[in-house]
């Protein structure tokens, strides 16, 4: 019975490793998603982002902009700090609350979690995997993403360095080729996890 943390760089096939594993019957969540219906979803920490940092992060429907806000933060380390101050806690609760509900029809849960070891969170979980990838093929994808270079340095550059990750990772997958051969190492590694 595993908890594992899923981790590693931006644009580096965290959640298309994490839909490999769920293809293998492993219960997968993406704290980004949790992340995305706080924002939507919880008036508290809607108006508290909304209070520090403007009406411009606020859409014309009254939804949290991301795009606005994603610029806003990846620009200045203070402020992002303060929107993860601002939403870490109601993300957190949220995830504990999946793991335990998962738990009670599953061995193993993964859950993937972007900023695992920014904010020290990696000694909460069984194992952790870190997905990295090429730089080169970050900044592909991210452009793909509709980002500029410059945002999408600033955003690669927002995260702890891969080589430190992958350091502090108990496993690694480094996503360099297709997506064939990303499921085949997902695959791999599973079954060095499980012992099969």
């Amino acid at each position: 019975m595993l908890n594992i943390a899923l981790t590693g760089g931006i644009a580096c096939g965290k959640s298309l490793t994490g839909q490999y594993l769920a293809k293998r019957g492993v219960p997968v969540c993406e704290t980004d998603e949790i992340g995305h219906d706080v924002l939507d979803q919880d008036e508290i920490v809607r108006a508290a982002v909304v209070g520090a940092f403007g009406e411009a992060v606020s859409g014309p429907d009254g939804r949290i902009n991301r795009p606005a806000l994603g610029r806003m933060v990846f620009s200045d380390a203070r402020k992002r700090e303060r929107l993860n101050a601002l939403t870490h806690p109601a993300i957190l609760k949220r995830t504990a609350e999946w793991v335990a509900t998962q738990r009670r029809t599953h061995d193993d849960v993964v859950v993937i979690i972007p900023l695992l070891f920014e904010i020290g969170a990696e000694h909460d979980w069984d194992k952790v995997i870190c997905v990295a990838a090429p730089l080169a093929d970050q900044m592909k994808r991210l452009a793909a993403r509709g980002l500029t270079a410059d945002e999408a340095r600033a955003r690669i550059q927002a995260q702890m360095g891969l080589a430190m990750k992958m350091e502090r990772a108990d496993y690694v997958i480094y996503n360099c080729g297709d997506e064939r051969l990303l499921e085949e190492q997902t695959q791999h590694l599973w079954r060095t996890i499980r012992g099969v």
